[in-house]
């Protein structure tokens, strides 16, 4: 068992620094967990600590009842009833990915799903949609999260307007190189925005 709970931590270490230092997630925001295989234990990242600075100490286990089986230097992130919320609902859930991610919040802003605009992300996302939460309440996240859940049951990313991405994977890893992916689509449906903005009014500055 604590060999289990070790890999994922430090999957989870090794996958929130290099989200880090590759700027996917600056400060201390966003969160990162994992299910512990054939157990009902989740790992998180504690409260107020950078991805940057992610350990063995800043990690908390719980189980999908959110009692903390393992506690850290701080309490767990405060968005750990949305990553319960998303273990319950898909048990084939094993890593969550949660970033502050700008270009992704920005068009998500304008409440329109993210376009896969490139083969690669067709290929590996499909939809990308965005999640409209007008009460910011814990509870409330939650359950607009589980009710898109429900409508989408193998949904692999959304972003949540105004807060940042969700990427759901089988494992840490591949929900941090969704996360990464969505963040590069998202950089690349501005760009065809502006693109075709400017081509169809050349000589134009004006945006």
């Amino acid at each position: 068992m604590h060999d289990a709970i070790r890999q994922v931590k430090e999957e989870l270490i090794a996958n929130a620094q290099r989200a880090y230092e590759i700027g996917l997630q600056t400060g201390n925001g966003g969160n990162i967990s994992g299910r512990v295989p054939g157990t009902d234990l989740i790992v998180i990242k504690a409260s107020g600590r950078s991805f940057g600075e992610t350990s063995l100490d800043s990690l908390v286990t719980v189980n999908l009842q959110g009692e903390v089986v393992e506690a850290s230097d701080t309490g767990a992130s405060r968005e750990l009833v949305t990553h319960l919320t998303i273990y319950r609902q898909r048990p084939d859930v094993y890593g969550i990915f949660h970033t502050h991610s700008p270009w992704a919040i920005a068009y998500a802003s304008f409440g329109a799903a993210i376009p896969s605009v490139t083969f690669h992300a067709r290929a590996k996302l499909g939809h990308i949609p965005v999640l409209q939460v007008d009460n910011e309440t814990t509870q409330a996240v939650a359950d607009a999260v589980r009710d898109l859940l429900a409508a989408q049951p193998a949904l692999q990313v959304f972003v949540q307007a105004q807060h940042g991405i969700f990427s759901l994977a089988q494992t840490i890893t591949l929900a941090c190189q969704n996360a990464e992916l969505v963040e590069e689509t998202a950089q690349i449906a501005w760009l065809v925005a502006l693109g075709n903005h400017l081509f169809a009014n050349p000589g134009s500055g004006d945006l």
